[in-house]
């Protein structure tokens, strides 16, 4: 075979690389072209000796979608019909596409009976079928099982057990139906060749295409991914890992099962042990173990060879193999007939790696993804590639979200090991990152740690989440501070409440370097700006203007403040997390006629915020500029000074009181703190936390970017149609908002309040209407001005009426909670503009 020219490559056959090409077939393409290095039918990846568990639901929105469309990709795929001459992958012949036999998450101890309770409710948040069973139901689902021995489980009847092989095989296959896409083995590609910024052709190893034209190429090379990727400064920032699969002897208690006599190789449902890290699946009459109870396996990329399978370590598996012989006894006196280590890819943050590479038009990424989410990821990347954005919010999952620091290979290195280690544990929902910790530090980092300050991760930067200084202030608003306990009160302080009084009372000082600067500059700087943002931004020199950036379809890409700091001179505040994919996003659209200029400040500037009903006197003592109301209003921005230092001043609050943000350069940023800290001492000031800030902003009914407001959602649903334009002119989603406006709501965010002692929320907790779940907590947060508990989420219109009465389940426990109006605090704007 010979083929010279293409629209589009897939690198890679595996199960993405297959799901990529079934769904860009469905979507219409044609001229498609995939290549894999080995052989299509016994990939050279993950996906031939992957044990094949679908595990349909997670803590995580994002992978839980992915997870949940594949399960029903999988089921309804006409089977495959292997040539049995030929077996695939390490585990034999008659081996049926995909099982639907469900999926067991097994707990020994009380901390992951907690987990699977949390998880449970994330199953009715998510709208997914599952059930918490006692010792005696869990093994009379898995008769194997020693119920002495467990403390319960959960069970997802929509988990299964999918052979990666066949299955990609059959995706292959009706990918191929009327000649759509081609499928071509035993062609590694070497090079990928970009001319003017856009791709251009692959070369290869075959000599009989050793290069071929294209339009596009998609890399779906997983653990392989980082070299080609490295070739074209691409960052692929995942590890390929070790993990242990081994195979018992045959079983007494499944005789029955005989693979000689029995077409039906598992009936019983996978079995995860989170307490030991391994899980279990039937095999016929025997049984395979996958063990990740073992010191972390890294290998690089450039050191894998040809195949994603390594020898077995047998000492690996003896912790594992000991424990697994006491839950499930039929185990005890057999032996590991066979095993190996097979290599997994893991991304530094567990997502996968998807999207189009900024600088290299036509280089597209679906990497870092595993069998149970690949269904799902090829879903999604052919959706992006064909309409420009996808159906689920992939925010998570962008080719730029990492910033530099998680490109270094000491990163790499430390987070993979980590992430390996902590593979099953989704952890607290207000923990840190557990490891590397101090990869970026504030500033402001010198007079934080003089206040004995408790820090959290953003971004790899340390910020302030409370100060053990303040302790000062629990008894001032003691009695106005309810106490927690449990999981509830992990990651938690008191003095976070007493910080948010403070602030509403009397002036705190903030440390935002938590905030990005996107800088547009030049002639054509204003209809850039108008182009890119919902609100009218048109406004004259130093107006401050709240907006958003929105998708094609209408979602909300990000809010922001945007500030004017001259005619052809914009401003943009941005969230340091989403940094790069959103400096990205901004480069991609800007005109190609160098009308504007786009600069990242971001890294040259730090930044504090001072709010609270003393903050204008305060701020008066540390500058000579007027900032009384009639000089400096609400919502303007002005250059001032503080002590010696020249710095940007917003008059904006997202603390919802009297104040300003102030954005200086880092080399003067230490002497701006210290000339406000000294100019609020007569008013004893304190340095609060990111934990305030969250209470204050969700009173204030500001909405979290990621929480409350992203693609998924539009901004008539999310209470911020106010900041769409439609007569403005043309900007990114208006066609889309014109016509969403003429419809009526299905759904909104809402806010409810409750004052019942059991209330308690982080975020995707149920909220049920007469025993229904009608939605899931958006954000949630203690009012410790309002003596309230306060939850947001998105109701259908029937429940999103004031004086609607709901339950939210927290834990298993159901607590009431009452739609109400909002803001919950300062409605009339009184403080803000004071």
């Amino acid at each position: 075979m010979t083929i010279n020219k293409v629209r589009l490559i897939i690198v890679g056959a595996g199960i993405v690389g297959a799901s990529a090409a079934y769904h860009l077939a469905q979507l219409g393409w044609r001229d498609v072209l995939v290549l894999d290095k080995g052989d299509l039918a016994n990939n050279d990846g993950s996906t031939s000796h992957a044990p094949g568990g679908v595990v349909a639901l997670s803590h995580s929105k994002l992978m839980t979608q992915l997870a949940q469309y594949g399960t029903k990709l999988y089921a309804g795929l006409e089977p495959y019909t292997p040539d049995l001459a030929r077996p695939m992958g390490p585990y034999g012949p008659n081996r049926n596409t995909y099982h639907a036999v469900g999926g067991l998450d097994v707990a020994l101890g009380a901390e992951k009976w907690l987990e699977l309770t949390r998880l449970e409710g994330k199953g009715k948040a998510f709208g997914v079928e599952a059930y918490l069973l006692s010792p005696q139901e869990t093994q009379a689902k898995l008769p194997l099982i020693n119920e002495k021995a467990i403390r319960g489980s959960i069970f997802v009847p929509s988990s299964g057990l999918a052979s990666g092989a066949y299955l990609a095989s059959a995706l292959m296959r009706d990918a191929g139906r009327n000649g759509a896409v081609q499928f071509v083995g035993d062609t590694a590609v070497t090079e990928i060749e970009v001319q003017d910024g856009r791709v251009v052709a692959v070369q290869t190893e075959n000599p009989a295409m050793p290069r071929i034209a294209c339009e596009a190429v998609l890399l779906c090379t997983n653990v392989w991914g980082p070299i080609l990727g490295d070739k074209l400064g691409v960052a692929v920032p995942l590890m390929p890992c070790e993990h242990q699969y081994a195979f018992t002897e045959p079983l007494a208690e499944l005789a029955q099962f005989d693979p000689n006599k029995r077409a039906d190789e598992v009936i019983y449902p996978t079995a995860r042990i989170q307490d030991i890290v391994t899980y279990f699946r039937q095999h016929w009459n025997s049984y395979g173990i996958g063990n990740y109870w073992h010191k972390p396996l890294l290998v690089s990329p450039y050191q894998l060879g040809k195949t994603a399978m390594k020898p077995f370590t047998p000492e690996d598996l003896t912790q594992s193999w000991e424990r697994a012989q006491e839950i499930f006894p039929a185990f005890q006196g057999k032996q590991i007939t066979r095993a190996f280590n097979g290599i997994f890819a893991f991304p530094v943050d567990g997502y996968p790696i998807m999207g189009e590479a900024h600088r290299i038009k036509g280089l597209w990424t679906a990497l870092g993804s595993w069998l149970t989410h690949a269904g799902g990821v090829g879903k999604s990347i052919a959706e992006w590639m064909t309409h420009g954005e996808t159906e689920w919010d992939m925010r998570q999952a962008h080719l730029h979200r990492f910033h530099d620091f998680q490109n270094t290979p000491s990163y790499l290195l430390d987070v993979s090991g980590k992430n390996y280690r902590e593979v099953w544990d989704p952890g607290h929902p207000r923990q840190p990152l557990t490891e590397p910790r101090n990869v970026r530090v504030s500033a402001f980092a010198p007079c934080l740690d003089a206040l004995q300050t408790v820090y959290t991760t953003f971004a790899g930067l340390e910020l302030p989440n409370w100060s053990e200084a303040n302790a000062r202030l629990l008894e001032k608003y003691d009695d106005r501070i309810p106490a927690r306990s449990g999981f509830a009160a992990e990651y938690w302080s008191r003095i976070q409440g007493a910080e948010h009084l403070e602030t509403r009372e009397n002036v705190a000082l903030f440390d935002l370097t938590g905030l990005s600067i996107i800088e547009v500059k030049g002639k054509g700087a204003v209809a850039f700006i108008n182009y890119l943002c919902s609100n009218q931004m048109d406004k004259p020199v130093g107006s401050i203007v709240y907006t958003c950036w929105l998708t094609p379809k209408g979602g909300i890409r990000r809010d922001l403040a945007v500030a004017r700091l001259a005619d052809d001179q914009f401003w943009m505040f941005v969230g340091e997390g989403t940094r790069p994919q959103d400096l990205v996003w901004v480069q991609d659209l800007a005109p190609a006629d160098g009308s504007v200029i786009i600069t990242d400040l971001s890294d040259h500037y730090s930044a504090l915020g001072l709010w609270g009903p003393n903050a204008r006197q305060v701020l008066a003592r540390a500058t000579h500029t007027d900032v009384s109301n009639a000089a400096f209003p609400y919502f303007s921005c002005q250059w001032i000074d503080i002590g010696y230092a020249r710095v940007l001043a917003l008059r904006v609050s997202y603390v919802g009181e009297l104040g300003w943000e102030f954005h200086m350069p880092n080399d003067v940023a230490l002497p701006v703190w210290d000339t406000l800290w000294a100019a609020g001492q007569d008013f004893e000031i304190a340095a609060a936390g990111m934990g305030a800030f969250d209470s204050l902003r969700l009173e204030k009914g500001y909405r979290l970017w990621g929480g409350d407001i992203y693609t998924e959602y539009n901004p008539y649903q999310a209470g911020m149609g106010w900041t769409v334009r439609l007569n403005k002119g043309d900007f990114v989603g208006r066609d889309a908002c014109r016509a969403l406006k003429a419809q009526p709501l299905k759904k909104k965010l809402v806010c409810l309040v409750s004052t019942d002692p059991k209330a308690m929320a982080f975020g995707y907790e149920p909220i049920f209407s007469n025993g229904e779940a009608v939605g899931h907590v958006t954000s949630a947060n203690y009012g410790y001005s309002i003596g309230q508990f306060m939850v947001y989420g998105y109701l259908p219109i029937d429940y999103a009426m004031p004086g609607t009465v709901l339950e939210v389940e927290y834990l298993g426990d159901r607590w009431s909670a009452t739609v109400s109006e909002e803001p919950l605090w300062d409605a009339k704007m009184v403080r803000l503009k004071a």
